[in-house]
């Protein structure tokens, strides 16, 4: 008999999304890390080093909202899974908290979850546009 691998669903995939949003709203660096595996590796980009463990990435997100005005906008396009592994694209305007100068980012985060519907492998890639509060162009997540 072999190892039966749980099949991540869109609809489980949604309602993790569902859960970060809150936790980006409420400026909740434990509701972050409470969707993480405790081992988990979080790279918020390719060349710099991965946040290892919900303890570093609690501090990660404690320290991205200290640099981010309150009331963030952002929007997701639907996930696509296979497995446990899910992509989704994403998009962002954040405002400076001191100056309220506007930056909009966009990218796709490649996802990988545990049985238990943690993430434990998150891989983030993204452009940034400085000074820009921009919104998705009209069937951007089509």
């Amino acid at each position: 008999m072999g190892v039966v691998i749980p099949e991540t669903s869109a609809l489980d995939v949604a309602a993790w999304l569902e859960r970060l949003q809150r936790a980006w709203r409420g400026r909740d660096p434990d509701g972050f890390a409470a969707l993480f595996a405790d081992d988990a590796g979080y790279h918020a980009g390719p060349f710099s080093e991965p946040h290892r463990g919900r303890d570093a990435i609690r501090a990660h997100w404690a320290a991205t909202l200290a640099r981010q005005a309150e009331r963030p906008q952002f929007w997701f396009g639907p996930p696509q899974c296979d497995g446990l592994r899910a992509s989704v694209e994403w998009w962002c305007v954040l405002r400076a908290p001191d100056t309220g100068a506007p930056r909009t980012a966009a990218g796709c985060l490649v996802l990988e979850f545990a049985g238990d519907g943690r993430c434990r492998r998150f891989h983030e890639y993204f452009h940034a546009a400085f000074d820009a509060a921009l919104t998705p162009p009209a069937g951007w997540f089509a």
